[in-house]
């Protein structure tokens, strides 16, 4: 499999932006536009190599802006407040971005604009004055992950993966879910990966929700996690089992039904391929499996990258797999699930979280061993 190093110098990430610049490029000649405002945070950290203009954590929109027009010009529009981090810190300018700023009293957002496009017609991610809806036009320009993406992932995905499992084998009986969810956010802060989603939940409440915010119910003989983790933009998720003493035959049975649908809609993720297969694909496994209706209890994934999830996948809303796509399946039935994100490359399923500490269960997906995530069990 190829190894990804980010090349994280000045002319790397220029290197990096220009591929993206490209591609809005000819986005934009398409659509007939002559500009494009790009404000998201997630597609902020995109087009700038990983720089953040995040002040509101939980917030979609961000401080600062980027435009890109039809001719490849790049600026940013930032006021006095954010223009020297975003210069210092984000070296904003080394990487190609002429500034337009203003005291932040002011508001010059659409005259920086209208300097910029004159006359022209110009398409943004947020709302804003005389722009067209530009969202999705940004988004699909993001499918195919540069070299410098996939390295970046790779660190959020082990790095996420070993802290988030060390903290989970420390649970033990009695902790309370919303103490277990404040833990799992100060294991990954510090490694600058942001925790956008909790689900925690033990015993009754896995088999009675499928999306289990945490509470402060207390954990008894199982516990279930869900997280999504960001890192310079870029979102992954993951599912864990911990069981408290030896589980039950019935339910190991039932959690590597789940896994092995997941390994197999993995299989059918190949680029080229509309993702509307694998889709098919679960429905007649749960129905093989004895689960036939477990499909319309919860969605099945779809793609993902510098969003928790661009869309999920349905007979209504499918599409294309490109080369070095990113993708996360679901699959659930009640009382187990199981989520891991993985690239679709040449060589195979690229696996981003994996098990570090759990215990693996290892498949064949596409001539690849991918290790997978069993049940840890504490005694």
């Amino acid at each position: 499999m190829k190894e990804y190093r980010e090349d994280k110098s000045i002319q790397g990430r220029k290197e990096e932006i220009a591929i993206k610049v490209k591609r809005l490029q000819a986005a934009m000649e398409k659509a007939g536009l002559d500009a494009v405002i790009i404000n998201k945070s997630n597609n902020f950290a995109w087009i700038t190599a990983g720089a953040s203009n995040i002040i509101t954590r939980y917030s979609e929109e961000g401080v600062t802006s980027i435009v890109i027009t039809k001719e490849g010009g790049q600026y940013i529009l930032a006021n006095n407040i954010e223009y020297p981090r975003i210069v210092k810190e984000e070296n904003i300018e080394e990487l190609g971005f002429e500034i337009k700023t203003w005291y932040w009293f002011e508001d010059h957002n659409l005259d920086s604009v209208k300097e910029i496009v004159g006359e022209g017609r110009y398409g943004s991610d947020v709302a804003f004055p005389g722009a067209e809806n530009a969202s999705e036009l940004i988004e699909t320009c993001q499918y195919s992950l540069t070299d410098n993406d996939i390295a970046r992932y790779q660190y959020l995905g082990d790095t996420f993966s070993k802290a988030l499992e060390e903290c989970l084998a420390q649970v033990r009986p009695g902790d309370v879910e919303l103490d277990i969810a404040g833990r799992i956010n100060a294991a990954l802060w510090k490694y600058d990966i942001d925790p956008v989603l909790f689900l925690v939940a033990g015993d009754e409440r896995i088999l009675d929700f499928r999306h289990c915010i945490p509470t402060g119910n207390k954990i008894g003989k199982r516990m279930m996690v869900s997280c999504n983790g960001r890192y310079k933009g870029l979102v992954t998720k993951t599912t864990r089992f911990v069981n408290f003493g030896e589980p039950d035959e019935a339910f190991m049975k039932q959690y590597l039904d789940t896994l092995d649908i997941e390994n197999q809609m993995m299989a059918a993720t190949t680029a080229g391929t509309d993702d509307i297969v694998p889709h098919r694909l679960a429905k007649e496994l749960y129905a093989q499996k004895g689960y036939p209706e477990m499909w319309k209890v919860h969605h099945q994934g779809g793609p993902q990258g510098y969003s928790n999830g661009y869309y999920l996948v349905t007979e209504d809303r499918h599409g294309v797999i490109l080369p070095n796509q990113c993708y996360c399946y679901n699959p659930s039935i009640t009382g187990t699930k199981t989520e891991d994100g993985f690239i679709v490359t040449e060589e195979g399923p690229l696996m981003i979280t994996k098990p570090v500490i759990f215990p693996a269960v290892e498949a064949q997906v596409n001539g690849v061993t991918v290790r997978r995530p069993g049940v840890l069990v504490v005694e």
